[in-house]
């Protein structure tokens, strides 16, 4: 009797899992079998017990009485337990659905009243079960959902990185083709800066020789002074040195001819010299045409010195001097003195020049170095532009590996049947 009071005293708490409540509910239905089992054999013994007494019917009342109680009891609990099994295998079957992925089935409460013992148990059953599910649905739809973001987010985070490989890429390109044109442009600088030296040393040899040139023109200014104080001897020779005397009214006019385009030269020098930079070659070709005609002014001083050296052997036979020649000396003297000006005129515009290239060739040494520190700034640009294409076709491969990850938790997913409103 204490074992029945044990068995019909059981209530499921709210801690039991569906587990272990039907690991108790089938316990009580087995000690209700082995009760019922004992049952008899205690029948009989009070049977054996009363037989030895003379008076049986007054134990078989008792046992007859007994005997249909139990019948009664075991019809009463054999009809319990018909619905207990039936409500155990509907439960089952509905946990086969959820094991096979299907979600939405809930165990319904079943026919037995809550109050009874095993009523108490399947409803607690029941209830807990539906909880579980009610609470795995909800977890399975968030966690779907969280995964398609994660999905979305992680395309979202190739098209990003793709385009920045590609932008990365083109950089590159840009950084490469930057790069030569530095190159080929430092080598245009090289080979400006050495033009522009050489034209230098060129413009500073001119300037020596107009230095010498002027220096000429003076000793000759002074030799025609000498020649003035002495025309007044020239007699015979008269007609010889008229007519030297012309020659060097040619070669005068040349002097200034090319002392003005000189001048001219020196200018457009000038202003090439100003612009230097790429047009580096423009003022080659002015410094070139400007040492041409200091060859000629050379030339040109050479013939003077020489017709000054005739006239000078002319007057040693002269022995008188007319008016006529005295004019002739004096505008030979005029002339003389007009070209030792160009001459120092160009002398000071071949100098003009000559620091106008100096400093074109330390511009141009400038811009070298420049050219090194951007060829070199274009090299740590194009290491900086590799190393990030290569992290970010890292992070692309990793954010690949992430999305298929994510791909397979929602095909995994999708294989689950549940209520999308987790009613």
């Amino acid at each position: 009797m204490n074992q029945v009071e044990a068995i019909s005293d059981f209530t499921p708490s709210d801690t039991d899992s569906p587990i272990s409540v039907l690991a108790r509910l089938n316990n009580r239905v087995v000690n209700y079998a082995i009760l019922a089992a004992t049952l008899p054999v205690l029948i009989m013994s009070i049977v054996l017990y009363a037989s030895g007494i003379r008076d049986v019917w007054v134990y078989v009342a008792p046992f007859l009485a007994a005997m249909f109680g139990a019948f009664v009891g075991i019809i009463i609990y054999r009809q319990s337990y018909e619905r207990i099994d039936e409500t155990v295998r509907i439960y089952a079957e509905v946990l086969d659905r959820v094991a096979a992925g299907d979600l939405r089935p809930r165990l319904q409460p079943p026919s037995i009243d809550a109050t009874h013992p095993e009523g108490a148990i399947l409803h607690h059953l029941a209830n807990t079960v539906n909880r579980t599910l009610d609470t795995i649905q909800t977890i399975v739809r968030d966690f779907k959902t969280a995964m398609l973001r994660v999905e979305a987010d992680t395309q979202a985070i190739l098209e990003a990185t793709s385009r920045q490989i590609s932008m990365a890429n083109e950089q590159d390109a840009v950084v490469t083709e930057t790069t030569v044109t530095v190159n080929e442009v430092r080598a245009t600088v090289t080979e400006t800066a050495e033009r522009a030296q050489s034209v230098a040393e060129t413009a500073q040899h001119s300037v020596d020789i107009s230095r010498e040139g002027t220096e000429a023109v003076r000793e000759t200014i002074e030799g025609m002074e000498i020649i003035r104080r002495r025309v007044e001897d020239i007699a015979d020779n008269i007609l010889v040195l008229s007519e030297h005397t012309q020659q060097i009214g040619e070669i005068i006019a040349t002097v200034n001819n090319l002392a003005d385009q000189s001048r001219m030269l020196a200018l457009n020098a000038s202003v090439e010299a100003a612009r230097a930079g790429e047009e580096g070659k423009g003022f080659a070709v002015v410094a070139m045409e400007v040492r041409n005609l200091a060859d000629q002014n050379r030339d040109a001083t050479v013939q003077v010195r020489e017709i000054l050296g005739e006239i000078q052997r002319s007057t040693n036979s002269a022995v008188m001097v007319t008016e006529e020649g005295s004019k002739g000396v004096d505008t030979g003297q005029q002339q003389a003195n007009r070209a030792g000006g160009s001459i120092s005129d160009l002398a000071r515009a071949i100098e003009e020049a000559a620091t106008a290239a100096m400093q074109i060739a330390a511009s141009t040494r400038q811009q070298t170095i420049g050219m090194d520190q951007l060829t070199r700034a274009m090299a740590t640009i194009k290491r900086a532009t590799t190393e990030t294409v290569s992290s970010t076709m890292q992070v692309e491969a990793s954010v690949q590996r992430l999305r298929d990850a994510a791909g397979r938790v929602n095909d995994v997913l999708a294989d689950l049947e549940y209520s999308e409103t987790g009613d």
